[in-house]
């Protein structure tokens, strides 16, 4: 294994969120607040770290092997819940546990949280919240494209022919990708912000919130639509909410090419969309004919819902507990679907879903034709059997950890439903999913059981199989060693 690379690595991780440590406090400083030293203190501790890893993995080697990728992967999340819980542990305002947990869900973009309405009334706490969990979207589209296709082999399928991007160990080629990357996602979060802003936000509203929806996140830090009761402010979260949901690598091909209609063109953002439209009326439709709103108040919330959930951002503009069952297990299901591969949305994506019914008509047409050869193509490009099986692995494991992690949240004595709605929620990083079935916040849940919700939610972004290696690493060095 390559410990140089893997401490060089969390060395830059720990460096860049010391620097973003530097934006609160700055904030405190000028608003006067007395959250200077909660933010001064983690900056400096951060700086110290970063410049420890860094400089003990300087003479690394310049490619990325899969064990070191999927330590990396794994370490790199708990190493962001220990620097962005010290805020909240030097103000007080969370015990440890909580912390982490807070701030495990915002970095995952997960957005539950474990404090109450106006506990963290501090502008720059806020801030900070909107900080991890717009540099945690930031920090998993940049692993999804560079160690992620590496580790699991499950990102691509049709990138690297289709779309000419090439993954690569190579460190200079993963620079290369995640810069692609970084500045789409940079240029959704100004879109967002203007949108919000022409929509009637203030300016730091406004940026608080284009993190929140950029990153597809919930949480403290977002707004309280159903109570601000503004159609404009709706219509742009669900603009926003879209564009988080595309592949930030096609819109970054068809914005260098100048072919901004190719992205229409693409298999798995047409399904999106489809998928999309098709839910949307569905759910307003019978929202209409049950009576819940008129014609026009199904439109307006069921459709913002529908968004909401699909892009697995998670914010909601009524009172979902109180919708039909119905409408509530429709959104429970779009949870696992997530947005396109290639973002910061959570779930199995599109991709891997279009793979799993595209293999299944292909073997009802092989049971009925036997004598048939059927390959299985996605824009024109052959998906190969090692791709087929692994999309089939993960959607296993996926629904395995969903089942066993609702069993284990339900030892905490929180109704079956609603464990159900926090295992989707943390797995697909939806946390919003609970209050569907009536669970508004996690303070009350146990510690061992926030502890656990923490792990699940790094399970959902490390996705599954870099877990499984790292253990595989640790039985084999155990192995050897007796």
């Amino acid at each position: 294994m390559n410990m140089r690379l893997y401490l060089f690595l969390l060395g830059r991780i720990a460096l860049l969120n010391a620097v973003v440590l530097g934006l609160p406090l700055c904030c405190a400083l000028y608003w006067g607040e007395d959250t200077v030293q909660a933010f001064a203190i983690p900056m400096a501790v951060t700086l110290v770290l970063g410049l420890l890893l860094q400089n003990a993995g300087k003479q690394h080697k310049k490619q990325l092997g899969v064990a070191e990728g999927a330590w990396y992967l794994v370490s790199v999340w708990f190493l962001l819940g220990l620097i962005g819980m010290m805020p909240y542990v030097l103000t007080g305002i969370l015990t440890p546990a909580d912390a982490f947990f807070e701030s495990i869900s915002a970095y995952t973009t997960t957005g539950v949280s474990c404090l109450a309405p106006g506990q963290a009334e501090a502008s720059s706490l806020l801030f900070w919240h909107s900080l991890m969990e717009w540099m945690g979207g930031l920090n998993f589209i940049i692993m999804l494209v560079t160690v992620v296709p590496q580790v699991s082999g499950c990102f691509g399928v049709t990138l690297s022919a289709h779309q000419s991007i090439a993954f690569s160990p190579m460190v200079s080629r993963m620079h290369n990708a995640a810069l692609q990357t970084g500045k789409i996602y940079v240029g959704i979060t100004l879109i967002s912000a203007a949108l919000y802003i022409a929509a009637g936000l203030n300016v730091f509203e406004a940026v608080n919130q284009a993190m929140t929806t950029a990153s597809t996140s919930g949480g403290t830090a977002s707004l309280d639509f159903a109570g601000y009761d503004n159609l404009f402010l709706e219509v742009a979260a669900m603009i926003s909410m879209i564009l988080a949901s595309c592949n930030f690598l096609l819109i970054w091909r068809a914005v260098s090419r100048r072919e901004l209609r190719s992205i229409f063109s693409d298999t798995e953002l047409r399904t999106f969309l489809a998928i999309l439209g098709a839910v949307s009326v569905m759910i307003v439709f019978h929202l209409w004919h049950s009576g819940v709103y008129d014609i026009w108040q199904s439109l307006r919330y069921g459709t913002f819902a529908v968004v909401s959930f699909l892009s697995t951002t998670g914010f909601a503009s009524a009172q979902l507990s109180l919708w039909p069952g119905f409408d509530r297990y429709v959104l429970f299901l779009l949870v696992f679907a997530g947005g396109c591969i290639g973002s910061a949305t959570g779930g199995l994506r599109i991709m891997r879903i279009i793979v799993l019914f595209r293999m299944a008509a292909r073997e009802m047409r092989r049971t009925l034709h036997p004598q048939m050869v059927v390959s299985l193509k996605i824009d024109g490009v052959p998906v190969s059997m090692k791709i087929i099986s692994r999309v089939l692995s993960f959607f296993f494991l996926y629904i395995g950890a969903f089942f066993f992690s609702m069993l284990v949240i339900s030892l905490s004595g929180i109704p079956l439903l609603q464990a159900m709605g926090v295992a989707a929620g943390c797995l697909s990083s939806v946390g919003s999913t609970a209050e569907l079935y009536g669970l508004t916040s996690y303070a009350a849940l146990p510690v061992w059981t926030k502890l656990y919700c923490s792990f699940v939610m790094i399970l959902g972004r490390i996705e599954i199989f870099s877990f499984l290696i790292v253990l595989q690493t640790i039985a084999a060095r155990f192995h050897s060693k007796w």
